[in-house]
């Protein structure tokens, strides 16, 4: 959440939820071995298909002076829970990310930037872990490094009410209850034990308990899965496979097809990046000024006025 703004300096830009973007992002970063995943159900059978699932991401429309679906934050959670209050404009894309990675550190390849991070924080009141997040280097380079260049600036200016503003926060499991970390709220919140039963029997009441307090026409909502990255395990089961002397031709072939379908899913992705990053400006100045050439230009604005209206 923030203000709306292109200047990139020391700002943070905005960046979409999408698993390609949070996928790059975390790599840049040094994390490893780590997949991002889009639900479209809140049934938890389905979401346990994604297993191992290190914790939720969920998007919503930010709302002035919103506040949790649970009653209030949890004054004692456990002392290695990892939660950082979001002290910086447009950051709880990224926010919300490291809050489930680093509070799956026993499950994840962080890497050097994340482990430092998190071992040098440990002790650190919400405030200055928020503040450490901010003052990283490495951390804000790669956020963004999804700023497209733009040789026009908008001034920066406070989210207004109408505006579409949106907000990520993370759901993770942490000492047998369900936490969700929203860097907005004065510290986690505490969603219930989940015992000897999964996380995720908590964690998905509480987004529907969060998604029933919008308004009923309210639809924009996100929920993203952080996963092992599923070509691990394919290509371990392969390596199995081929080493072993039983003949297994037909699951080979099986999982080399799945392979090959989530490499150029990544392939994808990194193509929509590298578009994302593009700055097509440039390009769309010069068809204004072959049209405008071919006297086409003011013929081509009234029926797009046209077609604006018709679409009120």
């Amino acid at each position: 959440r923030g203000t709306l703004t292109r200047a990139h300096s020391m700002d943070w830009c905005l960046i979409e939820s999408d698993p390609g973007v949070f996928g790059e992002l975390v790599h840049r970063i040094g994390a490893r071995g780590v997949a991002f995943t889009e639900l479209y159900s809140l049934d938890v059978d389905e979401l346990r298909r994604n297993e191992p699932i290190y914790g939720l991401i969920f998007l919503f429309k930010w709302r002035g002076g919103h506040s949790s679906s649970a009653v209030e934050v949890d004054e004692n959670p456990p002392q290695d829970l990892f939660f950082a209050s979001q002290v910086i404009h447009n950051a709880c894309a990224t926010q919300a990310v490291l809050s489930v990675l680093l509070n799956a550190e026993q499950e994840v390849e962080l890497g050097e930037t994340l482990q430092t991070l998190r071992e040098f924080t440990l002790d650190f009141d919400a405030e200055t872990k928020g503040m450490s997040i901010s003052n990283s280097d490495i951390i804000r380079d790669a956020h963004n490094s999804f700023a497209r260049p733009e040789p026009i600036v908008l001034q920066s200016r406070p989210a207004q009410e109408d505006d579409d503003v949106f907000h990520f926060v993370a759901y993770v499991p942490r000492g047998g209850s369900v936490f969700e970390l929203d860097g907005l709220q004065r510290g986690p919140i505490n969603h219930g034990s989940f015992g000897d039963g999964h996380w995720l029997d908590v964690a998905v009441p509480a987004i529907q308990r969060k998604i029933a307090s919008f308004a009923s026409n309210e639809i924009k909502f996100n929920l993203m899965a952080v996963t092992k990255d599923p070509r691990i395990a394919i290509s371990q089961r392969l390596e199995e496979l081929r080493s072993s002397s039983t003949g297994a031709a037909d699951e080979i072939a099986h999982l080399q097809r799945e392979l090959e379908v989530e490499e150029a899913k990544v392939a994808e992705w990194r193509n929509d990046n590298i578009r994302r990053r593009h700055n097509y400006i440039p390009l769309v100045f010069a068809l204004l000024k072959e049209v405008a050439a071919a006297k086409k230009l003011t013929e081509a604005l009234e029926q797009a006025k046209k077609r604006a209206e018709a679409q009120k």
